[in-house]
C-alpha cells in the first residue's frame, strides 16, 4: 500500500487531517511530552543519511516519537546478509533499494509524513541541500564511510546544525553529540587530512568509545579495517537509536542535560556497564594517544596475525560440473590440508583425476616415538578426508569415500569419489578455515547441555566413533593430574624433545620458509616460557634441567590448561586397525569443528591416547622403568575418569580440552597444495 492507500484508510477512522491523526496516534505521548511539544516534534525536520542497521531503526523510532519531516539519503539494496541488524531487510525487500522500502515503511505509519528523498545517497555535491532546513541529524552512515561522514559533520558544524552519532559495539553503544558551538569532528578525532583510511576508522572508533567494554568479548579477528568488515549486532543497533533518539528530542526541544563533546556516553547491557566522561583534548589526549598505539600495534596485529584466510569456493553450478575440474580440486584440496596433524606435520599426498582424489599418507614427515606404528599421522589423514568430504558438498557434489580402497598400495589411505549432485551442505563447512589449536587459557564456564548434546549428534555421522565428555571440575581436577604426569614425560624423554624441537618455528622467517610446525607464539608459553624453550633445545640442557626438577614446570603449564577450561573430551573408535583411525580422525575432525561453530576454542592433549597405544602394541618396555610407574598411574585414573570405554579393544583417537575464550594470536601456516601432489 501506498501513501494514498494509508490516507484513504484514516479517512474512514475520521483522522483525515495531520492533526486530528496526531491527536490519536500520538496520544500515549502525553505525560512525557506536551501537546505543544508534540506540535514541535511534528514540524521539525531530522536528516538521516543511511538507511541500515542503525539509520533504519532511527527513522522508525523518531517516526513513531512524532517527527513530522525527514530529509533520507541511500543509495544501497537489501540483501540477505543485511537481515541481522537492519530494520528493512526482510525477504520481499531484498534487492529493492533501501531507501524506498524505508519510506515505505514510515509512511505506514505515519502517511502525513514530509519526506526528501536523496536516492544517490549522501555526496559532497549535495550534502547543503540534503541539510537545508534541518534541525538535527542523525548519523546512519556505515562505519566505513569515513571521507563522506566528515564532509557531513564538517558541513553541518558550518550550517550551525547539531549532529547526533551513535556506534553499535559488541551488545554496547557510543554516543557523541557535536555541537556547531562545540568542539569539531577533526579537532575531536584528531583527524588531518592525507591520514591513511585504517587511521581514520581507527581514531573514530576510540574516539567514540574512548573507555570501549566490547573488546572483552569480541573476536577481533572478525574485524577487517583494511577490508571494511567487522561484527554487529541489531541488539546495539537498537541501543544506539535509543539514544540517538533521545538526544534529538532533547536537542529539537531545548531541553536541559545536553552535553556534547568533548563528552562522550556509553551503555554495554551485556556487561552491565556505563561510561560517562569528558575528552577535553580529543584523541590527542595522552591518555587516547596510547590506547590508540596499543589498539594498533598490539590488539589488532595480534588479530591479523590470526584472521582466518578463507577460500571461495567456485561459482560454477553443480549442473555445469563434468568430472572434476582443476578449480574444483584445487578447492577440495586446500580446504584437506587445513585438517589438524601432530606438531603440524602435514603428513599427506594427493593425486587427482578427473572423478577422483587419492588421499595418501606420507610416513616420512613423522617418525617420532609419539606416532606409533603411524596412527598419530593417519587419524590426521581422517581428519583431511573430512574436510574434502564436507568442501565438496559445499560445491554441490555427492562424495563417496572408499577407505584403503588398494592393499597393493600401503599408503593409500582413502579415495573419494565426487560427481554432480544436489547435497544438502554441511554447516560445519563453513569452519574448516578457522578451525585451529588453541593453548590459550580458557573461562572455566561449563558447556551448556545442549552444546554437548549436538556434539554428541555430529559424532553419529560416524558410527564407529563415540565422544566422551568431562563437564565437572572435580573430574577435571583429576585429569588435570593425570595429564602433568604423563606430559613429565615429553620433557624427560630425548626422542620427544628433540622431534618437538625440530618443528618449533623459534622465527616468523623460518614459520615463512618451512610453513608446517607451529610459531613460538602459537604455543603460548608466555615470555618467560618463551626464554626457557630457547634455552633449552640442546638436550643436555634439557637434561640438566630436568635433572633439577624444572623440567615438570612444562607439564605443569599442561595440567593448568585443563584446569582453565569448561570441559574435556575424548574420541574413541570401534577398533584399534588403520581402518578405524581414519574413521576417528573424520569424527574428530566433526567434534572440532562443531566446536568452532559454537565459539569455543580446543586444545588436543595427546600424550595419554598415544602413550597407551605404544603401551598397548609395543609393551611396557618401550618406556623407561620410572616412565613405567608413572604411566601404570595414569591408565589406572584414566579408564576411572571415562569408565564407558574400553581400552583394550577401543581406539584412543584424541584427549582434548575445551571451553570459551580468547582466540589465538598466531596462527600455524600450510604448505602449498602442490607440495603434496604425487
Amino acid at each position: 500500500m501506498g501513501r494514498d492507500e494509508h490516507l484513504a484508510t484514516l479517512q474512514t477512522l475520521g483522522l483525515s487531517t495531520p492533526s486530528a491523526y496526531r491527536d490519536a496516534a500520538f496520544s500515549r505521548n502525553i505525560g512525557l511530552l506536551s501537546p505543544g511539544e508534540q506540535e514541535r516534534l511534528a514540524r521539525a525536520r531530522v536528516a538521516i543519511p543511511g538507511m541500515g542497521g542503525v539509520g533504519g531503526v532511527h527513522l522508525i523510532n523518531l517516526v513513531r516519537t512524532g517527527i513530522g519531516c525527514f530529509s533520507l539519503a541511500d543509495f544501497d539494496r537489501f540483501d540477505p546478509v543485511n537481515v541481522n541488524r537492519q530494520f528493512g531487510a526482510r525477504v520481499p525487500a531484498f534487492g529493492r533499494p533501501k531507501l524506498e522500502v524505508m519510506i515505505e515503511e514510515a509512511l505506514s505509519i505515519n502517511p502525513f509524513l514530509d519526506i526528501a528523498p536523496y536516492p544517490a545517497g549522501l555526496t559532497p555535491q549535495n550534502l547543503e541541500v540534503f541539510l537545508t532546513g534541518v534541525d538535527v541529524v542523525l548519523d546512519g552512515l556505515d562505519f566505513f564511510q569515513f571521507d563522506i561522514r566528515r564532509a557531513l559533520f564538517n558541513t553541518a558544524r558550518a550550517m550551525g546544525i547539531p549532529v547526533i552519532t551513535a556506534g553499535p559495539m559488541g551488545y554496547s553503544s557510543a554516543l557523541l553529540v557535536f555541537s556547531p558551538q562545540g568542539m569539531g569532528f577533526d579537532q575531536y578525532f584528531d583527524i588531518s587530512d592525507g591520514m591513511a583510511d585504517e587511521q581514520k576508522y581507527l581514531r573514530f572508533a576510540m574516539g567514540l568509545a574512548p573507555r570501549p567494554t566490547h573488546i572483552r568479548y569480541m573476536d577481533l579477528t572478525r574485524v577487517d579495517l583494511k577490508g571494511g568488515k567487522g561484527p554487529s549486532l541489531n541488539i546495539a543497533c537498537q541501543l544506539c537509536s535509543s539514544l540517538a533518539a533521545t538526544e534529538a528530542v532533547r536537542i529539537i526541544l531545548g531541553k536541559p542535560g545536553l552535553e556534547p563533546v568533548p563528552h562522550f556516553t556509553q551503555f554495554d547491557p551485556f556487561l552491565k556497564i556505563y561510561r560517562q566522561g569528558c575528552l577535553r583534548r580529543g584523541n590527542r589526549s595522552l591518555v587516547q594517544r596510547a590506547k590508540l598505539w596499543y589498539v594498533q600495534n598490539v590488539l589488532l596485529k595480534s588479530a591479523a596475525k590470526a584472521r582466518v584466510d578463507v577460500a571461495e569456493p567456485p561459482r560454477i553450478a553443480a549442473a555445469e560440473l563434468r568430472g572434476l575440474p582443476e578449480a574444483e580440486a584445487d578447492y577440495l584440496l586446500r580446504a584437506a590440508v587445513q585438517a589438524p596433524s601432530g606438531d603440524n606435520v602435514q603428513p599427506w599426498g594427493f593425486r587427482t583425476t578427473d572423478s577422483s582424489v587419492d588421499l595418501l599418507l606420507n610416513p616420512d614427515v613423522d617418525t617420532s616415538f609419539f606416532n606409533v606404528r603411524q596412527v598419530a599421522s593417519i587419524i590426521s589423514c581422517g581428519a583431511a578426508m573430512e574436510n574434502i568430504r564436507l568442501a565438496s558438498l559445499a560445491l554441490g557434489m555427492d562424495a563417496a569415500v572408499d577407505l584403503l580402497p588398494d592393499p597393493g598400495q600401503q599408503n593409500l589411505m582413502a579415495r573419494i569419489r565426487l560427481q554432480p549432485g544436489s547435497p544438502a551442505p554441511d554447516s560445519l563447512a563453513q569452519h574448516i578455515w578457522a578451525r585451529c589449536t588453541n593453548r590459550r587459557p580458557y573461562s572455566r564456564l561449563p558447556i551448556p547441555e545442549w552444546v554437548q548434546a549436538d556434539l554428541q549428534d555430529r559424532i553419529q555421522d560416524v558410527p564407529e566413533a563415540q565422544l566422551h565428555l568431562l563437564a565437572d571440575r572435580p573430574q577435571l581436577r583429576k585429569l588435570a593430574r593425570l595429564v602433568y604426569m604423563a606430559d613429565r614425560i615429553r620433557t624427560e624423554h630425548r626422542g620427544l624433545h628433540e622431534h618437538l624441537n625440530s618443528m618449533i618455528r623459534f622465527s616468523d622467517m623460518e614459520a615463512r620458509q618451512t610453513r608446517d610446525g607451529f610459531p613460538l607464539g602459537n604455543l603460548e608459553a608466555g615470555p618467560a616460557g618463551e626464554v626457557f624453550l630457547r634455552l633449552t633445545r640442546p638436550w643436555p640442557v634439557m637434561r640438566a634441567v630436568n635433572a633439577v626438577g624444572l623440567g615438570r614446570m612444562v607439564a605443569m603449564h599442561s595440567a593448568q590448561g585443563i584446569l582453565a577450561s569448561g570441559a574435556a573430551g575424548m574420541v574413541v573408535v570401534s577398533g584399534l586397525e588403520p581402518r578405524d583411525f581414519l574413521r576417528g580422525g573424520q569424527a574428530l575432525q566433526r567434534v572440532w569443528l562443531a566446536l568452532t561453530h559454537h565459539g569455543l576454542q580446543m586444545q588436543p592433549m595427546a600424550a595419554i591416547p598415544l602413550f597407551w597405544l605404544r603401551w598397548l602394541w609395543e609393551g611396557p618396555q618401550s618406556f623407561s622403568p620410572g616412565h613405567q610407574k608413572l604411566l601404570e598411574k595414569v591408565w589406572g585414573g584414566f579408564k576411572a575418569l571415562f569408565p564407558g570405554a574400553d581400552f583394550n579393544t577401543q581406539g584412543l583417537v584424541m584427549l582434548f580440552r575445551t571451553g570459551y575464550g580468547p582466540g589465538i594470536r598466531h596462527r600455524t601456516l600450510r604448505r602449498e597444495v602442490r607440495d603434496f601432489m604425487r
